[in-house]
């Protein structure tokens, strides 16, 4: 069982704007408290004196130590303050008025058995959108990290997040091992959370009708090493990563217009690292 008593959630800073802390505000009122974990390498605490001292935790690193050290740090944190349940949420992401509230009720009511962590329907603000109330719950491989209510107990049963994928892949080998060990992730269809692009930026291709989120280059690094770790440790996935990364590739190659040779070399970069089981931060 779900309740603001006992769920904790954590946001993961780099850069923070005003914006990002209006974000909070989203859901602050049904949590019981805010962990911001600062990867920023100045202090950003300021930014917090509209909100209620009591709700936030601040943990500055002055350093940007990755998505997945940072978000291991708040379990930490989380677990000491005697959490059961985490939300995990980008700087970029918020959810509609009341819909925090009514997304712990819903996850209370599912009937899927051993779910690790739940997700809502995540789309870019720049997208219109509709939620799904025929199809409430729906079993997902993968999901995003912003959003998550994540079961504790079953997090330090697994193990945290791997710390060595520093950022991009954190949620999808986490997932992956789920998986493996039995346990449900299932999307709450009828929720949704507004995501805005971040570090990244929406191209559409007016006669394809497809659109793609251009990453900086420095993600490409990233994305391809860490993409062909997970098909290491979980061949039964092969496929469906194997598709992904030829997919990026592909997109890189044709229809990319942004820095595209920097990269391309960013993802040699990435293989040529996860051959040499290079991992942690980019270091070239």
């Amino acid at each position: 069982m779900i309740t603001s008593e006992y769920l904790i959630a954590i946001v993961v800073w780099y850069y923070p704007t005003q914006q990002n802390i209006q974000n909070l505000t989203s859901y602050i009122d049904d949590v019981k408290k805010i962990i911001i974990i600062d990867n920023s390498p100045s202090d950003n605490k300021l930014l917090l004196s509209a909100l209620p001292e009591r709700k936030c935790i601040y943990h500055p690193n002055y350093n940007n130590i990755g998505i997945a050290s940072a978000l291991n740090r708040g379990m930490q944190i989380a677990s000491c303050l005697g959490a059961k349940w985490v939300l995990t949420m980008d700087q970029d992401s918020y959810f509609d008025e009341h819909n925090i509230a009514q997304y712990i009720h819903i996850c209370n009511q599912c009937p899927i058995p051993e779910v690790a962590l739940f997700s809502p329907l995540q789309h870019l603000d720049t997208d219109p959108f509709t939620v799904d109330v025929e199809h409430i719950y729906e079993k997902r491989l993968t999901v995003m990290t912003s959003g998550n209510l994540v079961n504790l107990r079953i997090y330090q049963e697994v193990g945290g997040f791997k710390d060595e994928f520093f950022i991009d892949l954190v949620d999808d080998e986490y997932c992956c091992r789920l998986h493996r060990l039995g346990y449900n992730i299932v999307c709450v269809r009828s929720i949704s959370l507004v995501h805005h692009i971040g570090f990244g930026r929406k191209r559409a291709f007016r006669f394809f009708k497809k659109s793609f989120i251009q990453h900086n280059a420095l993600r490409h690094y990233y994305i391809v090493r860490n993409i062909l770790e997970v098909i290491r440790l979980y061949p039964e996935y092969k496929y469906y990563y194997s598709k992904q990364l030829r997919k990026r590739i592909k997109r890189c190659l044709l229809y990319d217009s942004d820095n595209k040779w920097t990269k391309i070399k960013n993802m040699y970069l990435g293989w040529y690292d996860y051959h040499h089981r290079i991992f942690g931060p980019f270091n070239h």
